[in-house]
């Protein structure tokens, strides 16, 4: 674990700004520190997440594309 820990740093999501594009290619893994991000997956917002929620993880774990656009709905640390 603090292998892991110390690979990680923080940024910022500025609000309106994506962090995920669906169907996009992905080599990363976020987890929120605070502020709200949207789930949107064919134009739709399914939903949002907060502090403390990891994602992206399913591309890295399945090299597959990214199932779903994660937009700030505020000013968002990760």
């Amino acid at each position: 674990m603090r292998d892991i820990i110390d690979c990680m740093y923080s940024r910022i999501c500025v609000k309106g700004s994506f962090l995920i594009r669906e169907g996009e290619t992905g080599s990363h893994l976020f987890v929120s520190a605070s502020g709200e991000f949207e789930v949107i997956k064919d134009n739709t917002v399914l939903g949002t997440m907060g502090p403390g929620k990891a994602f992206g993880e399913l591309a890295i774990l399945y090299n597959c594309t990214r199932t779903a656009s994660v937009r700030g709905k505020s000013d968002v640390y990760y």
